[in-house]
């Protein structure tokens, strides 16, 4: 298993979260796409958007980057705007255990018997994410994550379009047509010579009828990171149920 700073990184990879698969965007031929107004994309888009309290869930998550690549399960729970909790498994031995909260994070290594205790900015510095913890919250829904009210409408091949740009970022979001669902979503930070290319299938209903997306593919390069990609495939989700959050540092381990 790969060190705690890996798994943390996978974290915030799977919280870095929208959205589909190549094979998802392939339809089949049909009639073009009309053009719809930014405001109707806008609405598709944010009706469905994954509204829950709550977040439980179970995942496979393989990753790669320029030195190998490793894979392993983990669980997954959320509380809206409070929490964010993941534990990491390889062979059913748990390796890592991480707590988000929104100025935060939390990270039991039980590998090397450490653990690690920062302020949320030291994540976003160190990982060069362009999201804070409410990015994070958005994307392990599978919803999309706003920069700027700013937006433009267009039409690409079979999908709409949603383009954002800020000082710093250019934000685009592809929606499935007709059914509006978020299949991609991609952040240029053009500054720091970075991006994060995101793809969603595998829609299912979930029990309250809410549409959410099993797997999600992350693309990332960087200057400092190189370049990486994750795979999460999620199972047992549940939404709006309750979820135990158990985080307690073992004594004797020593912090980094």
């Amino acid at each position: 298993m790969k060190s705690a700073n890996h798994l943390f990184l996978s974290v915030l990879l799977l919280a870095l979260l929208a959205l589909s698969s190549c094979k998802a965007l392939r339809r089949a031929h049909g009639d073009a796409v009309k053009p719809k107004s930014e405001k109707a994309l806008m609405k598709g888009l944010l009706e469905n958007s994954v509204d829950a309290d709550w977040l439980g869930a179970k995942a496979k998550i393989s990753y790669n980057d320029e030195y190998g690549g490793e894979s392993f399960t983990a669980n997954i729970r959320m509380r809206k705007d409070s929490a964010i909790w993941m534990n990491f498994k390889k062979f059913s031995i748990e390796g890592a255990r991480v707590l988000i909260t929104p100025d935060s994070i939390f990270v039991i290594d039980r590998i090397n018997n450490e653990y690690t205790a920062k302020p949320f900015e030291y994540a976003q510095k160190e990982y060069s994410l362009p999201v804070g913890f409410q990015g994070l919250q958005a994307m392990l829904l599978g919803n999309p994550v706003f920069f700027s009210k700013e937006t433009t409408a267009g039409v690409d091949s079979t999908q709409y379009t949603l383009a954002q740009k800020t000082e710093n970022l250019i934000a685009t979001y592809w929606l499935g047509n007709p059914e509006m669902l978020l299949r991609r979503f991609m952040v240029d930070d053009f500054r720091n010579k970075r991006s994060m290319d995101v793809f969603s299938s595998d829609y299912r209903q979930l029990e309250d009828k809410q549409q959410f997306s099993y797997v999600r593919s992350f693309n990332l390069k960087s200057p400092d990171l190189g370049q990486m990609q994750v795979q999460i495939e999620f199972s047992k989700v549940e939404v709006n149920v309750p979820q135990e959050m158990k985080f307690e540092v073992p004594s004797g381990y020593k912090r980094t």
